[in-house]
This record gives C-alpha cells, structure tokens and sequence, in this order.
C-alpha cells in the first residue's frame, strides 16, 4: 500500500512540475498547452481593408518587419529584429501574429505575440527555438494604441 500511495504522490509532483506556474495563476500554462494561446483582442470600427492597412503601419511603427498575410486572408505575420543574449551565445526574437475578422460594426483585430528564443548555438540542432506566448507585455497596448492612430489618421 506505501508503494503505490508513494508512486501516487510521485506521479503528481512530476506531473506539476511541468506546469509553468504554480501558485495564483496555476492552470494557466497547462490550459494553452491544450487549447492553444490566447490571443489579445479589440474591435475597431473600421471595414477589414482599412484596419488590415492600418495593422500594417503599426507593426511597422513598432519596427516588426511584415513576413506575410493579406488583407483578403485576415492575417498578418511579422518578426521583430533578432537580438543577442548577454552571452552572445543564442538569440531571441518576437513575432506577433494579425488576425482580422469582420463582425458587426467594424473588425476584430485579435493579436498574438510570442517569443523565440535559441539559448546555445552550441547545443542541438540549428533553428530550433522555443517559442513561449507572451501574455503580460505592453508590446499588446502598443499596437492596439498605433492601429487607432492610423485610423483616425484616415
């Protein structure tokens, strides 16, 4: 009986060790692990073409650089420049995903940024990353604050 209570508790402390946090925000880390990122989002009240031009010239006010989408496709992708680590050893990058769906009245603009970073050229493969949604950066208001701008700049 000892044996399996303590394979019991053994499971569940390497179980949680996974998590990312554990304490007031538990759950949610283990929650976009299976339903996926969340992403921030905000309706503007312009029609799909021109807040798909106004995203653009905020990502472009923030010094990301446009990877792909379109207008017709409701999406945008774009990388940030790459910056060393202090170690000058790895690299790391932001990239922000631009999905643009039009509702009533307007268009919801739904983002998403993410961080890669590559911690040692020197270990594995080259190219592989891990790649982490940021959820608490004022890179999201940022955006949201230069996509009004160049609306109510039109």
């Amino acid at each position: 009986m000892k044996t399996i209570l303590l394979g019991l508790i053994s499971f569940f402390c390497f179980a949680l060790a996974g998590c990312d946090t554990v304490g007031t925000d538990f759950g949610t880390g283990v929650r976009e692990k299976f339903t996926g990122p969340v992403y921030r989002t905000q309706i503007e009240t312009a029609d799909a073409r021109t807040t798909y031009e106004a995203a653009r010239k905020a990502i472009a006010a923030m010094e990301f650089h446009f990877v792909r989408g379109g207008a017709a496709q409701g999406r945008i992708e774009a990388l940030s420049g790459l910056s060393a680590t202090d170690s000058l050893n790895g690299a790391r990058q932001l990239a922000m995903t631009i999905k643009l769906t039009p509702v009533a009245g307007g268009t919801e603009v739904a983002v998403l940024i993410t961080e890669q970073v590559q911690d040692d050229f020197n270990k594995g493969p080259a190219g592989q990353a891990i790649e982490t949604p940021l959820r608490d950066t004022p890179l999201y208001d940022v955006f949201f604050r230069n996509v009004s701008q160049a609306l109510s700049a039109k």
